[in-house]
């Protein structure tokens, strides 16, 4: 649904265009908020932080300039998402393992390997946040959530086509980069 469709179907009905937006950009923000919160966090906290987006999005309707919808929900999703990262890679003060949940994490975990690991997996995330948007979030529909190219473009605005071909090309970034960076997958 266009910008246009949208903004009619709110001015006849709030409730109704308001479902409508949602619906249309839930995915959008879904992946935004993964994207940035997703190694610190859990679905819960995705799904408060994207209920979070939306109510924004809700309260400022009125100030979003016509054309502007698609940059103004990726911005709030992107500022709101930082916040909850911040706040979930705080340790809380004073809590430590004790030396049972010490012995546990020796017994059943190689720290090495998982380190290693989690140091992949993020330095992953952080090139194909490098590529901008919408190739990193078209990337994540495509390869974490296993979404189809219809459905991203859906999500998106966009043409199937078009979503295939930034797919492409943004693999194509992203292989050179990591190749710069040293890592083969």
């Amino acid at each position: 649904m266009t910008e246009q469709e949208l903004r009619s179907r709110i001015s006849r009905s709030q409730k109704e265009g308001f479902r409508a937006l949602f619906e249309d950009y839930k995915s959008y923000v879904y992946a935004v908020v993964w994207n940035r919160i997703g190694h610190v966090g859990t679905k819960e906290d995705a799904e408060e932080c994207v209920s979070d987006v939306f109510a924004e999005i809700f309260l400022h309707y009125s100030e979003i300039r016509p054309g502007g919808l698609h940059s103004y929900i990726g911005m709030v999703a992107k500022r709101r998402s930082i916040d909850l990262y911040r706040r979930l890679s705080v340790r809380e003060p004073g809590v430590s393992l004790d030396e049972e949940g010490m012995q546990n994490l020796a017994d059943d975990t190689d720290v090495e390997t998982d380190a290693e690991s989690n140091s992949l997996r993020r330095r992953l995330m952080e090139h194909i946040r490098s590529l901008g948007e919408p190739d990193s979030s078209i990337l994540l529909q495509k390869f974490y959530y296993d979404r189809s190219s219809s459905e991203i473009a859906e999500s998106m605005k966009l043409q199937p086509a078009s979503v295939r071909m930034r797919v492409s090309r943004a693999l194509k970034r992203l292989r050179s980069i990591l190749t710069e960076d040293g890592i083969t997958l």
